[in-house]
């Protein structure tokens, strides 16, 4: 009997060890993983040239969007007929987007950003076809739209929209879930856009 309980406890003892080494090489992969994106996110910081330009009318993949930003204009009326906020005027960008996943998706926070003009808020996005705020975005189906920013009345504005656009990476199991999912938003492109102004583009 005894060497029987002693047995049980060898193996208790054993399982006990396999399941924290499980746990700790578990951390380490998690803490590996994030290490690794962190220097990735930290390797484009410092090497900012390795960020593509782009012309406008070239199409960017974006990971789950194809982005072709196309013309812009300055205005004094939103794309629904609606007057800009009193003290603002907006800038704003024609482009396609098409959304590349399988389902119906409103995820354009974030793809684009203005890096050349002070003060500007946004983008909204519209639908160029009805006026429309843009809800979202049917699979595979690329769709005409207007994005707006605004900015004060006054605000100097240059010859050429300098714009980054952003984009992320599908994973099938992501370290923390193990559920598939866009992750790790990066800057996949510059685009110079020449300004136009005689009015709203579209």
């Amino acid at each position: 009997m005894a060497d029987a309980n002693g047995t049980l406890s060898k193996l208790r003892a054993g399982f006990s060890r396999q399941s924290l080494k499980t746990k700790v090489l578990t951390g380490i992969g998690g803490f590996a993983a994030a290490a690794i994106s962190l220097g990735a996110s930290l390797y484009q910081l410092r090497n900012p040239d390795q960020v593509p330009n782009r012309a406008a009318g070239q199409t960017i993949e974006a990971g789950r969007w194809l982005v072709t930003p196309n013309a812009a204009a300055p205005a004094s009326v939103l794309p629904d007929g609606r007057p800009v906020k009193a003290g603002r005027r907006a800038v704003v960008l024609e482009l396609t987007l098409a959304n590349r996943t399988e389902g119906t998706s409103n995820a354009v926070t974030g793809i684009l950003k203005l890096t050349n003009v002070a003060g500007a808020e946004g983008p909204d996005f519209y639908l160029v076809r009805d006026r429309e705020r843009l809800m979202a975005l049917q699979p595979r189906l690329p769709e005409r739209l207007q994005a707006v920013w605004t900015l004060p009345a006054d605000a100097a504005l240059p010859k050429t929209l300098e714009l980054t656009v952003a984009g992320v990476t599908f994973k099938p199991k992501d370290n923390l879930y193990g559920a598939p999912g866009w992750f790790n938003p990066h800057d996949v492109a510059r685009v110079s856009v020449p300004l136009d102004a005689a009015g709203a583009p579209g």
